[in-house]
């Protein structure tokens, strides 16, 4: 069959390019992307039926080059834009974020290349999104299987998403708590279709442990916080206190558990990630070319080379955008800085390219919580800096800490990149390994995805700027801040890194997470003897996570689990229970092809509630409507599942 064609890169261009361009502005406005490898699928199957000779595999490698759209706008969106909030840039240089962009997108391919042999087969790892892209595309070559419960699917995702997010008549989510004395005690709940479609296909071991961390978070550590440290903000009612409290204490033990998380399962992965590579090695031998199709890499010689490129071209753009010379440093200071920047470029952006892969395939693209892996590297770079600068007794006033800000963000953005594209690649490659796709081309369309979408973002954030202002920072006078774009993970990324040169950093709260983490490790190996272990990355994304995606996350795989043991208890035929895999599938795909759709309106307007008509004093109402919702999708699971 064929996979790469003409009209497959042409298309893939143009999706990676629209992809790009709605996820840009979403990443900006409300700080999330939406999944653009399922949209990507779809709408690659919708227009190549029209083509006689288009096969599952053209169709699998133009989703792969498309949603490198969404990766790449990870990469440079959620980070680039702190340089402007920190006014270290008053805008966006076109080129040097376009090579920022390119770098870090070209490093996350080549270094996913040795993490697909290891993570491909790896038992505990479910790729939520790729089972669902596979079960897509094989829908569209098979139309007697699955069609109905796929479209059913499809069109009840996207319908509820456009009541959630558009319309805002269905509420996407519910919390509340309640002041006893100075202590908040409360919960939530989200009622997404597109994280419960995700949730009924991760498996209960992980949704369970998201809930756990949830849990944790919410219903000890804030209250412990606001009842012994009376860290509950004043004026505020209880729930708005409760989550702001969240967001500046209980986020960062968040942090500290994803970053122990992560390292504790890059421990666990160096072994396997040692054999990719040995592996790897092994594609320049002649012997390689009587392998199978499917299990076919770019050679070696390529990767190192192209590996040897970037960090040439890392090396100028180093030069060009660290502010060094402005800063006066001591000469032998200066070089080091330099070369350990360039070193931890590649370096850190395998381990977090290891480390995002590994998430990815845990939870999903959409649910995978690179950000924390980013603001993770981002004080690790940022404590080291500073460590240098005390032992030089290199003073740091207003101008020297926002140019070590830079440095930082800088270095940041690059391996943010490298990260996305792992994230994402690793998705699009499972889905490959299970339809028969060949990874080398795959990774050919990712590099021509990078590089299409890599030539539109730079332009369109400067545009966005110009016409909105980002992150409280507004170009020229005269401008309406209720229209400014948040950007909230950059903002997040700002502020954690002046702190750390400031002096604030709250270590407190990041041990805490370390010591949770390593809690739940020893937990797990008092249990080793049984079947049952929880997921020491789901506890500490569910740390993480806002009550919003963790509890649906949670719910879905709940769902999936009662239903399962009772079509066993039924002797159901497997293949019938797989209706329902079909149907989260469908709504897990219509849900972000809607949250794609609606970026356009958004974007137009520059206004999230342009299309909202339910007023908020009946909130109330549409909470109501979001439990309604929810009992829904569980029927609609239980009659797919259950049925003769």
């Amino acid at each position: 069959m064929r996979e790469i064609t003409i009209r497959g890169i042409l298309l893939s261009i143009v999706l990676a390019i629209i992809l790009a361009a709605s996820n840009t502005y979403l990443a900006l406005k409300i700080g999330i992307l939406t999944s653009a490898s399922i949209p990507a699928a779809v709408i690659a199957m919708g227009i190549l039926r029209f083509f006689k000779d288009s096969s599952i595999l053209e169709k699998n490698l133009v989703q792969t080059g498309a949603s490198a759209g969404e990766a790449i706008a990870g990469g440079i969106v959620y980070t680039i834009p702190a340089l402007v909030i920190i006014q270290f840039w008053s805008g966006f240089s076109y080129w040097h974020n376009f090579f920022i962009a390119v770098i870090g997108g070209v490093l996350g391919i080549l270094f996913s290349i040795p993490l697909r042999r290891v993570l491909m087969n790896e038992p505990n790892l479910k790729f939520p999104e790729a089972q669902a892209i596979t079960k897509t595309l094989q829908m569209a070559e098979n139309k007697e299987i699955g069609i109905k419960e796929m479209l059913t699917g499809g069109l009840v995702g996207a319908a509820l998403e456009f009541a959630q997010s558009g319309l805002q008549i269905v509420a996407s989510s519910v919390q509340g708590f309640i002041a006893a004395g100075k202590t908040l005690i409360g919960f939530g709940t989200g009622f997404s279709a597109t994280l419960i479609g995700a949730g009924y296909l991760i498996g209960f071991n992980v949704g369970l442990s998201l809930l756990i961390g949830a849990v944790t978070g919410w219903l000890v550590i804030v209250p412990v916080l606001s009842g012994m440290y009376h860290l509950s903000q004043p004026g505020m009612s209880p729930t708005d206190s409760a989550v702001a409290l969240w967001g500046n204490y209980v986020r960062f033990v968040g942090i500290g558990a994803m970053l122990a998380a992560g390292t504790w399962t890059l421990l666990t992965l160096l072994k396997p990630i040692g054999k990719g590579i040995a592996a790897s090695f092994r594609t320049i031998e002649p012997q390689e070319t009587s392998s199978l199709q499917s299990e076919k890499d770019l050679p070696f010689a390529y990767v190192a080379l192209g590996i040897l490129l970037c960090s040439i071209a890392g090396y100028f753009l180093l030069e060009a955008l660290l502010p060094l010379t402005a800063m006066s440093l001591p000469s032998s200071l200066g070089h080091w800085i330099f070369g350990l920047s360039l070193a931890f470029v590649i370096v850190v952006g395998f381990i977090f390219a290891a480390i995002c892969g590994y998430f990815s395939g845990l939870v999903g693209v959409s649910a995978s919580p690179g950000s924390a892996v980013v603001i993770g590297g981002l004080l690790l770079v940022s404590i080291a800096l500073r460590a240098a600068f005390h032992a030089y007794h290199v003073s740091l006033n207003h101008d020297m800490v926002i140019n070590a800000c830079a440095i930082v963000i800088v270095l940041i953005s690059v391996v943010t990149g490298i990260a996305c594209i792992s994230n994402d690649n690793i998705q699009d490659l499972k889905v490959g390994h299970l339809v028969g796709s060949t990874p080398w081309k795959q990774q050919f369309m990712l590099l021509v995805g990078v590089l299409a979408a890599s030539s539109v973002i730079p332009l369109l954030m400067q545009l966005l700027f110009k016409v909105y202002g980002i992150g409280g920072v507004m170009p020229h006078t005269g401008m309406d801040p209720s229209k400014m774009l948040p950007a909230p993970v950059p903002s997040v990324l700002a502020y954690v890194t002046q702190a750390v040169f400031n002096g604030n950093l709250p270590l407190n709260m990041l041990l805490l997470g370390v010591g949770i983490i390593a809690g739940f490790v020893l937990l797990n190996f008092l249990l080793r003897k049984k079947s049952f272990r929880l997921s020491i990355l789901g506890i500490a994304m569910g740390l993480y996570l806002p009550l919003s995606s963790s509890t649906p996350l949670f719910i879905g795989s709940l769902i999936a689990i009662l239903l399962q043991r009772m079509a066993a208890k039924r002797g159901l035929n497997p293949i019938q229970t797989q209706r329902s895999v079909v149907l989260a599938c469908g709504i897990v795909a219509g849900a972000a092809l809607m949250d794609v759709a609606l970026a356009i309106p958004f974007a137009i307007s520059g206004n999230p509630n342009v299309l909202k008509v339910m007023p908020d004093h009946l909130h109330s109402l549409a909470v109501v409507l979001g439990g309604l919702s929810l009992l829904y999708l569980a029927k609609l699971f239980y009659k797919q599942t259950i049925r003769q």
